[in-house]
């Protein structure tokens, strides 16, 4: 299995929990549920099936899919990508990793992976044009075609897109260097 976890660390934890907030809810792991939730805050990891597993995928406090060439890109399908700001200096972010950052960091919306390697498929680069929630219809109609707004097509297609490894990795980079948080 390939997992990755979602939410927060919401106060202190000890040696022996971790207190885990998403979505307004707070959950108290111990033991291997822990271990497991832990590993896979800042990246994509890949572990036997085991029955903690499922039960933080029941809590929705992980996404797991079986490995293949996409499995990266599906597991993020189903997170939101949120923007954190950074309090103390942190590693420097390469070209991908900025781009994205300004994406995720101003649209005046929440992106999905999807809208985000359609983004990158199209060299569409950041402006203030598309920032904020009042244009946020214009970047919307940048993305979106009569084709695409409906029902996850969007997802479907970019999953096949040549830009969809590149992005993915810029996203995972921006997760592990701490300047996003997967909800």
């Amino acid at each position: 299995m390939v997992y990755i976890s979602k939410g927060v660390v919401s106060k202190k934890s000890a040696d022996d929990k971790v207190c885990a907030l998403r979505c307004g809810s707070e959950y108290e792991l111990r033991g291997e549920q822990a271990r497991l939730w832990l590993a896979g805050r800042f990246r994509a990891v890949c572990a036997e099936q085991q029955p903690e597993l499922f039960e933080l995928e029941s809590m929705g406090l992980i996404e797991m899919t079986e490995p293949y060439a996409a499995a990266h890109y599906r597991l993020l399908t189903n997170c939101v990508i949120c923007p954190v700001t950074p309090t103390y200096n942190l590693i420097p972010l390469n070209k991908n990793e900025k781009l994205l950052r300004a994406w995720i960091k101003n649209a005046g919306f929440k992106l999905t992976i999807g809208e985000l390697v359609y983004l990158t498929e199209q060299n569409i680069i950041p402006a203030p044009e598309f920032f904020g929630e009042d244009n946020w219809h214009t970047l919307i109609h940048a993305i979106y075609s009569q084709e695409t707004i409906f029902d996850r097509i969007l997802e479907a297609k970019m999953e096949e897109s040549p830009a969809r490894n590149r992005t993915v990795s810029a996203v995972l980079g921006l997760l592990r260097k701490k300047r996003i948080i997967l909800i």
